[in-house]
């Protein structure tokens, strides 16, 4: 058939979308357990604002606050996680030997 459903809209739409995906294959790569996202909802029913945790490997990542959907929140959360673990693993790759710390 020819209908259109909406899995056709969503696919166009997550391709904006891809943190979620890529923080997925991540953690498949690295051996992880699957990225955790909590929600949490603020504000009034009709207009709540939300914001995400993502749980990756025990470290949680916050998503930036004041999303009008849940979908969009998990997503900052887990670009968030995203850029933080590329900072490390640049860290990781630069830094050859161990760092003593002095003082």
């Amino acid at each position: 058939g020819h209908m259109m459903t909406s899995t056709d809209v969503s696919s166009g739409v997550s391709n904006c979308y891809v943190f979620k995906s890529r923080l997925q294959e991540y953690a498949q790569k690295y051996k992880l357990p699957t990225p955790v996202y909590e929600i949490v909802k603020e504000g009034p029913s009709h207009k709540s604002l939300f914001q995400s945790t993502v749980i990756l490997d025990g470290v949680r990542y916050n998503s930036l606050p004041g999303f009008f959907n849940r979908k969009a929140a998990e997503q900052s959360a887990a670009e968030v996680a995203l850029r933080e673990l590329a900072k490390s693993s640049e860290l990781s790759q630069c830094v050859s030997q161990p760092v003593h710390e002095t003082g």
